[in-house]
């Protein structure tokens, strides 16, 4: 077996120790390893990997204009100080330039900043509160894949259109987190929930996932009080606080986990138990689903940032071929057939999500059950000669 270069090892110790570690853990990785190799020139080949690095420069690796949007297997780090490092993620940490400072000189600097969602904490305390509609809205979300409701926030001048939301329960038992989605409006003001003639600032939210704490299991307070998780206040006084950003991935990480491995009355990423009984339009259901492990943050920041977002079929790259405009842009397709997932089953988003273009996710579609990636390449191919 041909040994790999030390870039690659680098890459394989990094993805291993979960993306994120330090360069004494990723050098005891590569001597546990492959035992001979240079220390030295693994700590400068952490360097050459490391997208925010001003060192990177001196390396004949980066010694040629580039953005990190090109897929370069150069890009691959960022390092968050003190010899530590995490795999970059463009969602993230943003757009890169390694550009020519004149006399055969090259600097880096940040040439895009990366996505600023932000994600809130909203409280539902059924005691203050009686949620008449809650099974209607669930009921909606589940035929429609849209439902929504307005809500008080305190973070009302911090919040903003396209902000990740999470709903926590309060009062009595069972407390914990239920329900997540987006801010759908920009924050307004409106009459009080209860007190006459007082307003207040509300948003609207789009729940992505919604859940009856009454019926279903909900992620408890005792299991978000550990971890990095116990550094957030779930209790809030006020509704609509801001949750740490250094906290969200490991939440979302969880929430994710949590909603496909529980028995949930109407889970998002299932097909309903009473599918025929639906008068859905052909297709409808599993795009309903498809929609939501797209929106799902952690499931498609873990699938792009492994794969990218050339599409996995045609390879189309929306941002090389449109530009700015097609930044970003790319679907989400799920490998295993919806129809086919039992109630314990793990979604890993490496291993069962592909990014692909729109044009790509319809024809994998196109017939029952649907065409795999490498089913559809061959169709490609045989039409393109």
């Amino acid at each position: 077996m041909k040994r790999p270069y030390v870039w690659q090892m680098i890459k394989e110790a990094v993805n291993n120790l979960n993306g994120k570690a330090s360069y004494t853990d990723i050098r005891n990785y590569i001597q546990n390893k492959w035992n001979d190799v240079n220390p030295l020139t693994i700590n400068a080949q952490i360097i050459v990997l490391t997208v925010n690095h001003n060192s990177r420069i001196h390396y004949p690796e980066n010694q040629k204009p580039r953005l990190t949007n090109s897929d370069s297997v150069y890009d691959f780090l960022y390092t968050t100080g003190r010899g530590k490092v995490i795999k970059y993620d463009i969602i993230k940490h943003g757009v890169w330039e390694i550009f020519e400072a004149g006399n055969k000189k090259f600097k880096i600097k940040e040439f895009q900043k990366g996505h600023s969602m932000n994600t809130f904490l909203f409280a539902w305390n059924p005691e203050k509160w009686n949620w008449e509609n809650l099974e209607q809205n669930i009921e909606q979300l589940e035929n429609t894949g849209k439902a929504s409701e307005r809500w008080s926030c305190a973070s009302h001048k911090k919040i903003k259109l396209g902000d990740r939301a999470f709903l926590v329960r309060l009062g009595s038992e069972p407390r914990g987190i239920f329900a997540s989605g987006y801010v759908a409006s920009y924050p307004f003001i409106a009459e009080h929930w209860k007190i006459k003639d007082k307003e207040i600032p509300r948003i609207l939210i789009d729940f992505d996932i919604l859940l009856n704490p009454n019926e279903e299991p909900i992620l408890e307070l005792d299991i978000l009080k550990t971890g990095n998780l116990k550094n957030q206040n779930w209790t809030p006084q006020s509704s609509g606080i801001s949750i740490k950003p250094e906290i969200v991935e490991e939440l979302e990480a969880m929430w994710f986990n949590f909603i496909t491995t529980q028995e949930i009355k109407n889970n998002p990423y299932l097909p309903s138990n009473n599918e025929e009984g639906k008068t859905y339009t052909e297709g409808a259901l599993n795009q309903i689903i498809q929609t939501r492990y797209e929106r799902n943050p952690y499931a498609r920041a873990a699938c792009i940032s492994h794969y990218g977002y050339s599409c996995s079929v045609c390879q189309l790259n929306f941002e090389k071929r449109f530009g700015k405009i097609g930044k970003d842009f790319i679907h989400v397709h799920h490998l295993t057939q919806i129809s086919m997932i039992k109630k314990k089953y793990v979604v890993d988003p490496i291993k069962d999500l592909r990014p692909v273009c729109p044009n790509c996710h319809a024809m994998l579609h196109k017939q029952k059950p649907p065409l795999t990636i490498e089913e559809l390449k061959t169709i490609l191919t045989e039409n393109t000669k």
